[in-house]
């Protein structure tokens, strides 16, 4: 009984073992749960703290690395700085001392060792001026002051102070930046003097400006010159007072107004033509011009030229004119008297011409017959009279032929009996005989002209080969006498040795002076062209038209 007792309290104590062993296991498997759980939490936990390391690890390399150049970049720019660049520390001792500071100053960096930065500064109250804004303001910019270099120099500097401060504020140290000024200063003492150098000038200019801006005002005033500026547009900017004087217009009233405003239809246009011209051409022109005044009209030589602006662009003319109406009166009395003399030498040719031939040639004529009549007579009485006389009939005939050569050359009659052209044929012809010269005339197209045309036109051809003759050792010459287009053209060209055409003013020994005179005086014009051997040619040009 008792045994049973004690089996079934083994049981029930077995099934309360088994119910806590199953409880327990049930805690176990719970409790590994949860480990397991919190295991792989805090296996996640560390994946993500370990890719949080990996990740600060990298960024802090790739601050480094940053840092690593950011210190390089600032070494080089230190270093390679055009300004000197000292750090020290609060005591002045020197931590940074870049290749600019060596090379102003003089002294490497481990020349400095035991020096401080206030050895370096040449005045002491200047320092002690500058310390004391330093520590009133914490910075100092751009302050002027002598330094101290290795070699005992001082160098005017420009500094610029900032203060070093750690986390709790306080100084440990500063960074100071150094500009040498003495280039500046030089530059400055350069500029001052030629500062004052151009301001001497500068006076000296405006002396000499208002002096002669006095002296051409002077000259505007009393020149007896009409002098005047216009506008591209033909509108006057200036005119001096004798163009007030003559046309009764103020300067100050005239600005703006053109030609068509003070002058008739007809001048205006032939002043707004010849400044045109002078505008298109771009240089100086020289015009005669009629203007009425007054008194009448006057005749004007004017010398225009374009007036050009600061780019060299013509933005206008000015106008210089001078009166030459008692010149031009004059001229055309000199030309009446020289026409009229050489008109009194055309008679007194004639006349003597006519003397050689009907005087000296019938006396000459006479002396023949009797110088036939003696050579006759002697021939059986005494025959070296006979041949004497006969000797002296020939000199006669040679006398007579050169009596009748030299007043024709005076005045051939073929001028005044055939005209020109016969005249100048029988001339080249003559010339031919006379100078072994090949002398060729060809007319053209010419219609009879006036015999002062005529005299005029043979004498100058009679004058160029004349000079043909005597000056070019010529083989050939030839005469071109034409008429085209309202003008009558004379040209004379030889083969010969030219000359410098330049040089024919000075020459005496051409006869150009009265060739030219006829020509002016019949209103013609005479050209000469000519180089040295290449042969000469005299044009002669007259405008019909003026002669009819």
């Amino acid at each position: 009984m008792n045994q049973q007792l004690e089996v079934r309290q083994l049981i029930q104590d077995l099934e309360v073992l088994k119910s806590e062993r199953k409880r327990a296991d049930e805690a176990v498997q719970q409790a590994y749960g949860e480990l397991e759980q919190r295991i792989e939490e805090r296996t996640a936990e560390l994946i993500t703290a370990n890719l949080l390391l990996k990740q600060e690890i990298e960024e802090r390399k790739r601050a480094e690395e940053e840092l690593k150049r950011t210190k390089e970049y600032l070494e080089n720019v230190i270093n390679n700085s055009v300004d000197a660049i000292g750090i020290v520390d609060r005591h002045g001792r020197f931590l940074l001392w870049n290749r600019r500071a060596e090379a102003i100053y003089g002294y490497h960096f481990d020349e400095l060792a035991g020096k401080t930065a206030f050895e370096l500064y040449a005045d002491p109250e200047e320092l002690t001026k500058m310390l004391a804004k330093l520590r009133k303001e914490g910075v100092v910019r751009e302050y002027e002051i002598g330094m101290k270099k290795k070699d005992g120099a001082i160098v005017p500097m420009d500094i610029s102070i900032s203060l070093l401060k750690d986390e709790k504020g306080r100084t440990i140290g500063s960074v100071c930046v150094a500009r040498d000024l003495s280039g500046r200063k030089r530059a400055e003492m350069e500029l001052k003097r030629a500062q004052e150098e151009l301001s001497r000038y500068s006076k000296d200019l405006e002396r000499q400006v208002k002096q002669r801006t006095r002296e051409i005002t002077g000259i505007l005033r009393y020149t007896p010159a009409v002098v005047y500026i216009k506008d591209k547009n033909g509108c006057y900017r200036l005119v001096n007072s004798r163009f007030e004087e003559l046309f009764r217009i103020k300067n100050e009233e005239i600005q703006g107004k053109s030609d068509y405003d003070i002058f008739p239809k007809e001048v205006a246009d032939q002043f707004r033509a010849s400044d045109l011209q002078v505008l298109l051409e771009g240089r100086p022109r020289q015009v005669e011009e009629s203007i009425p005044q007054e008194d009448g009209v006057h005749t004007y030589l004017l010398v225009k030229f374009p007036v050009y602006d600061d780019q060299k662009v013509a933005n206008g003319l000015c106008g210089i004119a001078t009166d030459i109406t008692e010149l031009k009166k004059a001229q055309d009395q000199l030309r009446r008297l020289s026409g009229s003399i050489m008109a009194s030498q055309e008679k007194e040719r004639t006349a003597i011409a006519r003397e050689l031939h009907d005087e000296l040639g019938q006396v000459l004529t006479a002396l023949r017959m009797d110088a036939v009549w003696l050579a006759e007579y002697l021939k059986s009485k005494d025959a070296k009279a006979g041949e004497r006389a006969l000797k002296m009939r020939d000199l006669i005939d040679t006398t007579i032929d050169e009596v009748r050569g030299l007043a024709t050359r005076l005045r051939p009659g073929v001028l005044d009996h055939l005209g020109l052209i016969d005249a100048l044929e029988w001339y080249a012809a003559e010339f031919r005989k006379r100078t072994g010269i090949a002398c060729i005339f060809k007319p053209c197209n010419v219609s009879r002209v006036d015999d002062f045309v005529a005299t005029a036109a043979y004498r100058i051809a009679q004058e160029a080969l004349t000079n043909v003759a005597r000056h070019s050792f010529a083989t050939q010459a030839h005469i071109t006498l034409k008429e085209a287009k309202g003008w009558l053209t004379l040209e004379v060209v030889d083969n010969g040795h030219g000359f410098d055409t330049r040089k024919i003013e000075d020459s005496e020994c051409l006869g150009l002076a009265g060739m030219r005179e006829r020509a002016a005086l019949i209103g013609g014009a005479l050209e000469i062209h000519s180089k040295p051997n290449k042969g000469t040619r005299v044009c002669f040009k007259l405008p019909l038209q003026a002669r009819r």
